[in-house]
């Protein structure tokens, strides 16, 4: 908003519009200082346990503190900021969403969600709101699974549903993550005795970009999100025999890789005949690697995604066993592992009620939309009530370093989750 069109307010407004202005230009400034903490200078990349992160998570601490929240960060670098209430301890709210990125990521996936939730908080602090239940900003961790290929690792921390097994993961470095949590300055042996943060009569609240294109066709800033869908991620050795590129015949060879090739071609067949299904294969790793060998190995992943749990499963028997005909028929060997499985969440009936009054009211329009895309909020609703908020991308972009939000959907989405805060203290727990 402009001065001149703040001079024709009402001074309560004036000064509401004012306090909104700064707070959405500090959110933009901060989502450019972090989109400069990158290990790599080739897009964003910020993983779990990272120098990087650490760095980050300093930054986003000092920022809750500017806020007047009091922070923490746990032995995962979770990032914990509460506004206490003077009036109730449990249940409580919590917003926010995750700071870790992909490898060549956007600066706006997960990161616009951690700081909506600072600054919505500012917003009110501002008006003077007084909540009625505790609400904590919670930045979490690990939502990607980049490095150790085990996501959510933060919202199931602070969910108390965290896996100790996932402890003894490695990355591609030979890392283990609890020499890693060591290397941070984190005791691994802690892990297991931290208490829940998040409790099953609280509420999550998660803003993050829409990751597609459906908002930018509807031409709405913001859309509220019904569900999340279900999804695994599976990984594939393909064994083979290696040998000599020049020397052995074609019709004698164990090709990992051309066996690898024609299973990933199946994947991709195999999702385009099933419009509900999303399947992708996002890594592949050959040995030995060179130009005058036979490939005698392949690794690659699939993600696989559905709109439910059961269809998932239904769906992922019948691919795998295409990918085992294909071994069977070239006579190679494969091996195939179940890394991840996450249900699909629905969002609660009455805060999604709640988040469409809250953004019908502030832009006029509440579209509903699924969500493809997996969420800390699909790990948190195993624990607690979920709602969603979805703020439009430019082409529905992500994962990717041309990742962009238009300021002024920014500032629509800040106003909209200050409102839902505010209408989710109030009515969300009025049956309890």
């Amino acid at each position: 908003m402009h001065a001149l069109e703040l001079l024709n307010l009402p001074r309560e407004l004036m000064i509401r519009e004012s306090h909104i202005e700064n707070i959405h230009r500090r959110l933009l400034d901060r989502i450019e200082i972090l989109g400069a903490i990158s290990s790599s200078s080739e897009g964003l990349a910020r993983v779990f346990l990272s120098k990087e992160m650490d760095i980050a998570s300093r930054l986003i601490q000092s920022w809750m503190n500017t806020a007047g929240l009091v922070s923490n960060i746990d032995p995962f670098q979770n990032v914990i900021g509460s506004w206490p209430s003077n009036t109730a301890k449990v249940p409580s709210i919590h917003i926010g969403s995750h700071y870790d990125t992909v490898i060549e990521a956007g600066k706006y996936d997960g990161v616009l969600g951690v700081l909506l939730s600072i600054g919505a908080i500012e917003l009110l602090q501002a008006e003077g709101y007084a909540p009625k239940h505790h609400i904590n900003a919670l930045a979490f961790c690990d939502e990607e699974g980049v490095r150790f290929q085990t996501t959510f690792l933060g919202s199931s921390l602070l969910c108390g549903t965290f896996d100790d097994s996932a402890l003894d993961k490695v990355d591609s470095d030979g890392m283990g993550m609890r020499e890693a949590l060591l290397a941070r300055g984190f005791n691994p042996n802690n892990i297991a005795h931290l208490a829940p943060v998040i409790g099953m009569d609280d509420v999550f609240l998660e803003a993050h970009i829409e990751q597609g294109p459906v908002l930018e066709a509807s031409g709405h800033p913001l859309g509220v999100v019904t569900a999340v869908a279900a999804q695994t991620r599976i990984g594939v050795t393909v064994t083979g025999k290696a040998g000599h590129a020049g020397t052995t015949p074609l019709d004698l060879r164990n090709d990992a890789l051309a066996c690898a090739a024609e299973m990933i071609l199946a994947v991709e067949r195999f999702a385009l005949a099933r419009p509900e299904v999303k399947a992708t294969v996002g890594k592949l790793v050959v040995s030995p690697n060179t130009s005058n060998a036979i490939p005698g190995r392949a690794d690659f992943s699939i993600d696989f995604r559905a709109p439910n749990l059961d269809r998932m499963r239904e769906l992922k028997i019948d691919l795998l066993g295409e990918i085992e005909s294909i071994a069977e028929r070239r006579s190679i060997k494969i091996d195939i592992q179940n890394i991840q499985e996450t249900s699909h969440a629905n969002c609660d009936p009455q805060v999604t009620k709640l988040i469409s009054a809250a953004v019908a009211a502030n832009t006029g329009q509440a579209t509903k939309l699924f969500s493809g895309a997996g969420h800390d909020a699909m790990k948190v609703a195993e624990t607690c009530r979920i709602g969603m908020l979805f703020v439009r991308c430019k082409d529905g972009l992500s994962h990717h370093p041309d990742e962009f939000v238009e300021p002024s959907d920014i500032m629509e989405a800040l106003r909209s989750m200050a409102d839902i805060i505010k209408r989710v203290d109030q009515n969300a727990f009025a049956h309890m």
